[in-house]
């Protein structure tokens, strides 16, 4: 899970804000499960805020965004 976090902190870094969980697997090559406990843990860490956002692809209406405002290494 560790590892997961540090990925999904650098994918932030790298890519910038903006990015929806199928974004993040995408970039990171991480299972969702994995992914989803990682932003999950970095929210509770103050790190991370998430605003919903309409899905542009098929699927859900809805998507949660994710933005990151820690601190850029």
């Amino acid at each position: 899970m560790a590892n997961a976090a540090k990925k999904v902190r650098a994918t932030f870094i790298l890519y910038g804000n903006g990015l929806s969980l199928s974004d993040i697997k995408e970039k990171t090559g991480l299972k969702a499960s994995e992914i989803s406990m990682a932003l999950c843990h970095l929210r509770k860490m103050g790190d991370l805020e998430r605003d919903q956002a309409a899905n542009t692809g098929k699927g859900r209406k809805t998507v949660w965004v994710y933005t990151y405002k820690g601190e850029q290494e």
